[in-house]
């Protein structure tokens, strides 16, 4: 099984270093530790950790600040705060901006652990869609078959994808591709947008038989194998 990746960023180098040798060797879990901010959005674009460790305080930089772009951007990803601060303010602070957990220092592995095994159980299940060997990224907006990357689609392109393969082999109205795309019924407008966002989702699947995007006239699109 795949290692379950952990971002952990706290600014004190000796806990991080305790942490991340912990839960490698222990729990074979995949760390990757920092003890700044700094380029946190590059890591976790490269990276692609299914849970982040976020410290409350880094250095002179918000932690809960930083977690609501990061919320923000990637919404799939948990985020347990880390913390020697247990006022109520602090606490209720970090679980409003999103967070799904505040857990005080000095840290507990077993109680860490917990944390990440009840918030990352589904998380791979969340974030890939796989049909006929072609996987479906919703962190990364990649398209792989049989996990060879075809290309990083644009927002609008994997918002279409994403409805046709959570319905193989079943129709898939215009209408319910508008709500998915714009969030209102189909209008004129729109229709040139829509042909050409199916037309360059084709092109995904030219090389390979396995899957295929057919237009039901007058009704929508299927995606079948």
């Amino acid at each position: 099984m795949e290692q379950l990746r952990i971002l952990f960023v706290d600014d004190d180098i000796n806990l991080g270093g305790f942490i991340s040798t912990t839960l490698e060797t222990d729990y074979n879990y995949r760390l990757h530790f920092q003890n700044t901010l700094l380029g946190i959005d590059t890591i976790i674009q490269s990276f692609e950790p299914d849970i982040i460790i976020l410290d409350v305080e880094i250095g002179d930089q918000n932690g809960i600040e930083t977690a609501k772009d990061i919320i923000t951007n990637y919404p799939k990803i948990p985020i347990l705060f880390v913390s020697s601060h247990t006022e109520e303010e602090m606490i209720t602070k970090g679980i409003d901006v999103g967070g799904n957990a505040y857990i005080p220092k000095p840290l507990s592995i077993p109680v860490l652990v917990s944390y990440i095994r009840r918030f990352t159980s589904n998380t791979r299940q969340q974030q890939i869609i796989e049909v006929a060997n072609y996987q479906l990224n919703l962190l990364t907006n990649e398209v792989s078959h049989k996990k060879q990357l075809i290309k990083k689609l644009s927002p609008f392109e994997k918002n279409a994808l994403e409805l046709l393969m959570r319905h193989p082999n079943e129709i898939v109205s215009k209408e319910q591709l508008a709500e998915k795309l714009w969030e209102h019924s189909l209008d004129t407008q729109n229709i040139a947008s829509l042909n050409n966002t199916l037309s360059k989702l084709r092109n995904l699947f030219k090389d390979h038989a396995s899957l295929k995007i057919s237009t039901i006239r007058g009704v929508g699109y299927s995606l079948h194998s």
